[in-house]
């Protein structure tokens, strides 16, 4: 599946957690904010023209039928459809850190 990212490019770092999972997945993807129909493109999805549902703002994912919107619930998503991140045993990092903080 092709995936299709959207979000404001004028906003530095705005789809920049996105596309890095994408990336590091070797998703295939497209960075429609960077390309030629970028920002019309995007606004047609929050205008709802086309779309049941139309996400309230992006950063958003197009994956297939289905988008995604909002940055946390973006990786949710890929992280359950493209597992890329490092399978290890023990505590996750974040745990550790906390446990040695209290």
């Amino acid at each position: 599946m092709r995936y299709e990212l959207y979000y404001w490019p004028t906003i530095q770092g705005r789809g920049e957690f996105v596309r890095l999972a994408l990336e590091e997945a070797s998703a295939d993807y497209v960075d429609v904010a960077r390309s030629k129909r970028g920002i019309p493109a995007m606004m047609k999805f929050i205008d709802g023209r086309g779309t049941a549902r139309p996400p309230f703002a992006p950063p958003f994912l197009k994956a297939g039928k289905v988008v995604i919107a909002q940055t946390a619930n973006i990786l949710l998503y890929l992280g359950a459809a493209r597992p890329c991140a490092a399978r290890r045993s023990g505590p996750a990092v974040g745990a550790s850190v906390a446990a040695h903080h209290h």
